[in-house]
């Protein structure tokens, strides 16, 4: 596995809606230096369950992830599995320890157990994180973020904040002497509803080889619908991967 797979993230949208409604927000994935449409992630969120359904350009999901806040948004116990490769992700965190387990077709199933660090921050938990310290941002904290395929947490910087055109840029890196090994992480929200319009860097989704993707993902305000029945979510979970994509 590449440096590049020590930054994965997904980028995400508003969370905490009545049970009763989901909100749904769509982007679109391509590569971030330009060229065709790579895949579609769709987000539904419906009070402390958030599901991602990854789709091929022609619509069919080939992966999801399903992610439970619970009491600590920035600490959510996280499933993810792509059908095209086999792979199968789970995050539990329990107290101050997270049990990570990882399933790949054709190789050695693994797991772990490891120690939380103070402020530390998983998955869909570093948008939380964001919205949490809007105002604080930019100063180059150091942020504990687990990738759970290496089994460990890394530090990363948040840097920037400039606000333009009602546009809040952020810059997200690893806080380590091997930082220039790994793309930077680029993030712009709306500045005054801090919901996220564009991700630039390492996805979730790998392509057909397994290998990490440098991707900018758009989140256009067409894409978004509120209110929705939390039957949408239950159908997205219930939907069948295909795993033909050659994302």
């Amino acid at each position: 596995m590449t440096t590049k797979r020590l930054l994965v993230l997904t980028a995400l949208g508003a969370c905490g809606l009545p049970l009763h409604a989901a909100d749904r927000y769509a982007g679109d994935a391509t590569p971030r230096g330009g060229g065709a449409l790579l895949y579609h992630e769709i987000h539904y969120v419906d009070g402390a369950r958030h599901v991602v359904s990854y789709q091929c350009p022609d619509g069919k999901p080939f992966a999801r992830k399903v992610l439970s806040s619970g009491t600590d948004p920035m600490r959510p116990d996280v499933t993810y599995e792509d059908a095209r490769q086999g792979l199968h992700e789970d995050v539990h965190a329990s107290g101050n320890k997270i049990d990570i387990r990882v399933k790949r077709r054709g190789g050695d199933d693994q797991a772990k157990t490891i120690e939380v660090p103070n402020g530390a921050v998983i998955d869909a938990g570093f948008d939380a994180y964001i919205r949490t310290h809007w105002d604080s941002l930019g100063t180059g904290a150091s942020v504990p973020f687990l990738v759970a395929s290496r089994f460990r947490f890394y530090n990363v910087q948040i840097t920037g904040g400039k606000v333009s055109n009602g546009k809040r840029q952020l810059a997200m890196k690893l806080d380590t002497w091997y930082a220039f090994a790994v793309p930077t992480i680029n993030m712009t929200y709306g500045a005054d509803d801090h919901l996220l319009l564009r991700y630039e860097g390492m996805g979730t989704v790998r392509n057909a080889k397994g290998k990490g993707i440098d991707v900018r993902i758009d989140f256009p305000a067409a894409g978004r619908a509120m209110g929705l029945p939390s039957s949408a979510v239950d159908d997205v979970l219930h939907a069948r991967l295909d795993g033909t994509c050659t994302t």
